[in-house]
C-alpha cells in the first residue's frame, strides 16, 4: 500500500496509490488523511489496503502532491552520523563512532512535498547542503520497545532529503547548532508516497541515490547503516513514548556538499532528485525566496 496526500481543490486529501499511478482518496473509508489513517490503528490499516486492490479511482495519476504526512505530533527524530561512510569523510581523524545514537530534531514546518522548489532566504544561509535519507513514520506507538519488537511499530517508509544550512549549522565552531541550521521554513522535502511496512518488509536491497543536475553525488544503501532501524526505534523509545504518526529520518551516507573538494552548495536553479527503485523519486528545484 503506498499512501500520498494530493493538494485537491478542497485542501489537501489523503489517498491510495492505484497500480496505474491513478489515486483512491481515502474519504472513500471515512478518512480525510494520511495521518487519520494510521491514528485508526492495524485494522484500518489492513481494510484499506485490502479494499483499495479493487477500488475506483477518482483522481488521475497527475496531480500536485504534499508530503505525504503533514501534521505531525512533533518536531522530526534526525540521526546523525548514522553511515561510517559519511562519519569517515568528516575528516574526524580516527575518533571512534559513538556508541549511542546521535539524536537531533527538524522542525515539523520544514515538511514539503515530492516536487515542490526548496526555497531559500539567502539573509539567513549561502550554504545549502543536501543529505538523502529513508524516513520511517511511526504506526503503533510504544514507551521502551525492545529491539526484537520494534519494527511492528512501524507504519511505513518514504524519501526525505535532510536540507542543510552548513554556514547555520556551524556559526558556532565546535559548539554545533544542528537545529537550527537544519530546520529552515521547507528545508525537508518527503515522499513521494509513504509505502506501508506491510508492502517493504525487507530493506535489505533499498538503494538510494542523490543527483544534483544529473550528476550522482550519493549511494546509499540502508543495510549499512551503523545502527539499524530497530535500534534506532528502541533507543528512541526510552523513558519518552514514541506517538503513531512520529517521523525519524535515518542518517545520510557520504557524499554531501560540504565534503567536497572543493566544498559545493545549492544556487538557485539547481535541481535535488533522491531516486530510489523502490521508494519512487523526489525532485525539487532550489529558488531564492523574493522579497
Amino acid at each position: 500500500m503506498r499512501l500520498v496526500t494530493v493538494l485537491a481543490s478542497r485542501g489537501c486529501e489523503g489517498g491510495v496509490l492505484a497500480g496505474d499511478g491513478s489515486i483512491v482518496p481515502l474519504k472513500r473509508w471515512g478518512l480525510d488523511s494520511v495521518e487519520d489513517l494510521i491514528s485508526a490503528g492495524p485494522s484500518a490499516w489492513e481494510t484499506v489496503e485490502r479494499e483499495s486492490l479493487g477500488a475506483l479511482s477518482e483522481w488521475p495519476r497527475e496531480q500536485r502532491l504534499a508530503s505525504p504526512v503533514m501534521t505531525i505530533p512533533r518536531n522530526m527524530f534526525c540521526i546523525g552520523l548514522n553511515y561510517m561512510s559519511h562519519y569517515d569523510e568528516g575528516q574526524r581523524h580516527g575518533e571512534p563512532m559513538p556508541e549511542s545514537p546521535i539524536i537531533f530534531t527538524k522542525a515539523w514546518t520544514t515538511l514539503i512535498g515530492p516536487r515542490d522548489d526548496i526555497v531559500v532566504d539567502r539573509s539567513a544561509t549561502e550554504k545549502v547542503d543536501w543529505e538523502a535519507e529513508l524516513a520511517v513514520v511511526i504506526g503503533t506507538g510504544g514507551l521502551d520497545i525492545p529491539e526484537d519488537q520494534a519494527v511492528s511499530h512501524v507504519f511505513g517508509y518514504c524519501l526525505a532529503n535532510d536540507v542543510s544550512a552548513r554556514d547555520l549549522q556551524q556559526a558556532n565552531g565546535r559548539f554545533s547548532q544542528w537545529h537550527k541550521g537544519k530546520s529552515l521554513d521547507g528545508f525537508c522535502p518527503l515522499g513521494p508516497s509513504l509505502v506501508s511496512a506491510s508492502e517493504l518488509s525487507d530493506l535489505s536491497g533499498i538503494r538510494i541515490e542523490l543527483y544534483v543536475n544529473g550528476v550522482r553525488k550519493q549511494d546509499i544503501w540502508p543495510k549499512d547503516m551503523y545502527h539499524p532501524i530497530p535500534r534506532l526505534i528502541s533507543y528512541l523509545s526510552m523513558g519518552m513514548a514514541l506517538l503513531p504518526g512520529d517521523v525519524i529520518l535515518t542518517g545520510t551516507g557520504s557524499g554531501v556538499g560540504l565534503w567536497q573538494e572543493p566544498p559545493e552548495f545549492l544556487h538557485e536553479g539547481d535541481v535535488v532528485e533522491i531516486r530510489s527503485d523502490v521508494l519512487g523519486v523526489l525532485r525539487n528545484r532550489v529558488v531564492d525566496r523574493r522579497e
